[in-house]
């Protein structure tokens, strides 16, 4: 291409959201594009300290032998890989668009990769930015709250005091606890969430805050039994909480559109350690529907990481959530579900965090 037409075709990929690799066979980035941008940590200027092997197939647990059956006879290929930057970390998976091109002298990988972060913007509904912008205040909404309840709480307490024989105000602290606790729950979520630095977390009760926040779901409170069952031994470790939490929820999610509102269920979550690999565990047990309200058909059955998630998950599994929380805490997840129980198995090993 001439300066004109290369100038063009950047400016095309940068409109696209895409970055162009060109790998030759023998594993070289021979070029990258657009010039000025980065993907992963990788660009123009340290191309050559790409390795195709220690940052492309080994990332992905593929030889050379079997990356090249995988677009032999093709004219093109599209799947999701990760990739390791300069720095030794792996990405999350990308979907990958491959195409081999051959000039005559040489053949070369053609790879596009979609820029996942512009994907996301452009993804998100506008009619849901209110939600972001409800969700953002939430913290300040519930501290706002809390200030007037602990006044209110403490002069009925008071009041009690002096007045022993007024039953009803016994009541009216109980509910009021209840609410401050309910408060309490919210805030502790979202504090955790929002926060993507990597903190101490304590599984048994990052488990109890978030079947607490499950009973927001009016079904859940009340047509579902809760067991819980955590174990007693099990370390704290440092972790994003998201990792974690973002998992339970989407694999709740999931599993309720099974869900028969007219029937009940029993719910049971347990937390479990076996040498440096720390989980939990949910069996939620009833008569459940198929399909469910996402177009998933039991029995379902999977199991893998992040990279099988984006692959292999069953539909009406959040893919790219599941994958990136996985992707941070290097996360193995099975589902089990057939028509009178849903099963989830989510573990991590700590000696690999």
């Amino acid at each position: 291409m001439n300066d004109v037409s290369t100038s063009q075709f950047d400016e095309f990929l940068s409109f696209s959201d895409l970055f162009l690799l060109q790998i030759s066979f023998r594993g070289d980035l021979v070029s990258f594009r657009p010039r000025g941008k980065q993907f992963w940590g990788w660009s123009f200027e340290n191309r050559l300290q790409f390795n195709f092997v220690e940052h492309f197939l080994k990332p992905n647990h593929i030889t050379l032998d079997l990356f090249l059956k995988f677009i032999e006879d093709k004219d093109y290929a599209i799947e999701y890989f990760s990739w390791k930057n300069p720095a030794g970390k792996i990405s999350s998976p990308y979907l990958v668009f491959f195409r081999t091109n051959e000039d005559g002298k040489s053949k070369d990988i053609l790879i596009f990769v979609k820029n996942q972060v512009s994907q996301v913007k452009n993804n998100f509904p506008i009619e849901d930015k209110k939600y972001v912008y409800q969700s953002k205040y939430l913290p300040g909404f519930i501290h706002n709250l809390n200030g007037p309840l602990s006044t209110i709480l403490g002069r009925i307490e008071l009041l009690q005091l002096k007045h022993p024989k007024i039953e009803e105000f016994k009541e009216i602290v109980s509910v009021g606890y209840r609410l401050q606790s309910i408060m309490d729950n919210l805030s502790f979520k979202i504090q955790n969430e929002t926060n993507s630095e990597i903190t101490k977390v304590n599984l048994n009760r990052l488990l109890r805050e978030e079947l607490k926040f499950l009973n927001c779901d009016l079904f859940f409170k009340h047509n579902v039994e809760k067991i819980e069952d955590l174990s007693n031994n099990i370390p704290e470790f440092n972790m994003d909480y998201f990792s974690i939490s973002g998992v339970l929820s989407e694999s709740y999610q999931f599993l309720r559109q099974f869900i028969d509102e007219q029937k009940e269920y029993v719910f049971s979550l347990k937390s479990y350690v076996n040498g440096s690999t720390v989980g939990f565990k949910i069996d939620f047990s009833g008569d459940f529907k198929s399909p469910g309200k996402k177009g998933t058909d039991l029995p379902v059955s999977f199991e893998g990481g992040a990279i099988e998630v984006t692959r292999t998950a069953p539909q009406g599994l959040d893919k790219s959530l599941v994958a990136k929380c996985m992707e941070t805490n290097n996360g193995h997840l099975c589902l089990k579900c057939e028509k009178n129980n849903l099963r989830v198995d989510f573990n991590l090993s700590l000696a690999k965090n």
